[in-house]
C-alpha cells in the first residue's frame, strides 16, 4: 500500500484525553466549580436527609405550585437562585447522580432516562412532564363550595395518584422553586424548549472549562499517543471528544470531532433509536444535533482503503451504537478483510484483570448488538468468525 493511502481509522473517546493527563471527567468539571458545588451540595444534603421523605417533598412541590400548607418544610430553607449562581437544570440533575457518573456513557444514560421515561410502559413512576400537567389540573380542580362533586372526586383521585418517586419530586422542586418555572403559563412544547436551553447552558459551561485545559503539554502527549495508535500508517481520526489533539505529523489525513469542537459548540445527546422524528425529544438526539452542526461540505472520513479500525478510550455506550453500526455497515465487516483493534491501558496495576474484563464485556456487547441488525444466523456468529480470522483484537497499549 502506498504511503499516501489512508489504511487506518482511529476512533477515540474520553479515555484518550485522560491518558494525556487532561482532567476531562465530569467530576473534574464539578471540582472546578467551587461556588456552584457548595450550593448543589447543600441541596443534595437536604434532599437526601432521611427526614426528607417523599410525602414531605410532595407537600413542598404542591406548596410551591400554589397550594396552602400548615407547617414549614424543605421549601422554607431553600432560598437559592439558580440564575444568580449560573447553575443550569442539568448541572443539578447530573450532580444529583454524581456517584453513578463514572464516565460519559453514564451522563448520556441519565439524560436519556429523564427524557424518555414515557417509553417504558412498565415504569412505575410518574414522569416529569406528566407530574407538571397533574399540578396544573390540581389547581384547576381545587375544591371549593361551588365546585361540582365530580370535580372534587377527580381532585381526590389525582391527589391519590400523585405518588411520583423521590427523584421525580426533587426535579419538580428544582424546576418550580429554583428555576421559577411557571407551569400555568407555559405550553407542553415550552417544557422541552426549556430543558433544551438549559442543556445548552450546561454544554457552554463545560466547554468553557475544557478550553482552560488544552495546553502545549496536551498537544505533545496527544501527538505521541496518536503515533503509537497509528503504527506508522496513514490514518483518519474520528474523535468523540470536544478537544483537538495535535495532528501535525503527515500521517493524519482528516480529523472529525463528531460531537463538535471547543471552537464551535460541543453537544451532549442521546441515541435516536426508537425516537420518532416528530417527537419533542428528537432534538436531544445526537442525530438531530449533529445534523444542525454540519457544514455544507466535509472531507470523506471513511475511505474504502481502510483496512484497520482502531479504538481507544471509548466506553462504547449505547448512545453511540448508531455510529458504530453505520461504520461497520459501510465497511461490511462480516465479509470484507477489515480488522477491528480495541486498545486499552492499565491505569491501575491492582485492577488489571478488572480493566481487561470490562473492556472485553464492552466489546462483546457492542458486537452482539451489531449482530442483531443482521436478522440472520450471520449476526450470531459474527464475533466468533472475526476472532477465528484474526480480525477482532483486544490489545493492551
Amino acid at each position: 500500500m502506498t504511503q499516501n493511502v489512508v489504511s487506518r481509522l482511529l476512533v477515540i473517546g474520553n479515555g484518550f484525553d485522560l491518558k494525556c493527563d487532561l482532567k476531562s471527567k465530569f467530576e473534574d468539571y464539578y471540582n472546578s466549580k467551587e461556588d456552584m458545588v457548595k450550593t448543589l451540595e447543600k441541596m443534595n444534603a437536604d434532599f437526601n436527609d432521611q427526614s426528607t421523605d417523599t410525602e414531605m417533598l410532595q407537600n413542598d412541590v404542591l406548596y410551591i405550585a400554589g397550594f396552602s400548607r400548615c407547617a414549614g418544610n424543605l421549601n422554607d430553607n431553600m432560598k437559592i437562585n439558580f440564575n444568580d449562581n449560573h447553575i443550569s437544570f442539568w448541572d443539578f440533575y447530573f450532580y444529583f447522580h454524581q456517584k453513578k457518573l463514572n464516565n460519559w456513557a453514564d451522563v448520556e444514560h441519565f439524560l436519556n432516562k429523564l427524557l424518555t421515561i414515557n417509553s417504558h410502559e412498565t415504569h412505575p413512576e410518574l414522569d416529569l412532564e406528566k407530574s407538571l400537567n397533574m399540578i396544573v389540573r390540581f389547581k384547576y380542580l381545587r375544591p371549593r363550595l361551588s365546585i361540582e362533586k365530580s370535580f372534587v372526586e377527580e381532585f381526590e383521585e389525582l391527589k391519590e395518584n400523585f405518588t411520583a418517586n423521590q427523584e421525580t419530586l426533587v426535579l419538580l422542586f428544582v424546576l418550580l422553586n429554583n428555576l421559577k418555572y411557571d407551569i400555568e403559563e407555559q405550553t407542553e412544547s415550552y417544557f422541552y424548549d426549556f430543558l433544551f436551553n438549559e442543556l445548552n447552558k450546561f454544554e457552554k459551561s463545560f466547554n468553557d472549562y475544557l478550553k482552560t485545559l488544552q495546553n502545549e503539554k496536551y498537544k505533545e502527549k496527544s501527538q505521541q499517543l496518536l503515533n503509537r495508535l497509528s503504527y506508522n500508517e496513514r490514518y483518519n481520526l474520528l474523535s468523540f471528544n470536544y478537544t483537538t489533539p495535535c495532528t501535525k505529523d503527515t500521517s493524519c489525513n482528516i480529523t472529525r470531532n463528531i460531537h463538535g469542537k471547543l471552537e464551535d459548540h460541543p453537544i451532549i445527546g442521546i441515541d435516536s433509536k426508537n425516537i420518532i422524528p416528530n417527537s419533542p425529544v428528537f432534538r436531544f438526539t445526537k442525530t438531530y444535533r449533529i445534523m444542525t452542526l454540519a457544514n455544507e461540505k466535509q472531507d470523506k472520513l471513511l475511505p474504502k482503503t481502510v483496512k484497520t479500525i482502531a479504538f481507544y478510550g471509548h466506553s462504547f455506550a449505547p448512545a453511540d451504537y448508531s455510529y458504530f453500526q453505520s461504520i461497520f455497515d459501510y465497511y461490511n465487516i462480516y465479509d470484507n478483510d477489515i480488522t477491528l483493534v480495541f486498545y486499552y491501558s492499565i491505569y491501575d496495576e491492582s485492577k488489571e484483570q478488572e480493566i481487561k474484563r470490562t473492556q472485553f464485556n464492552s466489546v462483546s456487547k457492542l458486537m452482539s448488538e451489531y449482530g442483531t441488525t443482521f436478522h440472520s444466523e450471520k449476526g450470531e456468529n459474527l464475533m466468533h468468525k472475526m476472532l477465528l480470522e484474526g480480525r477482532l483484537i483486544l490489545k493492551k497499549l
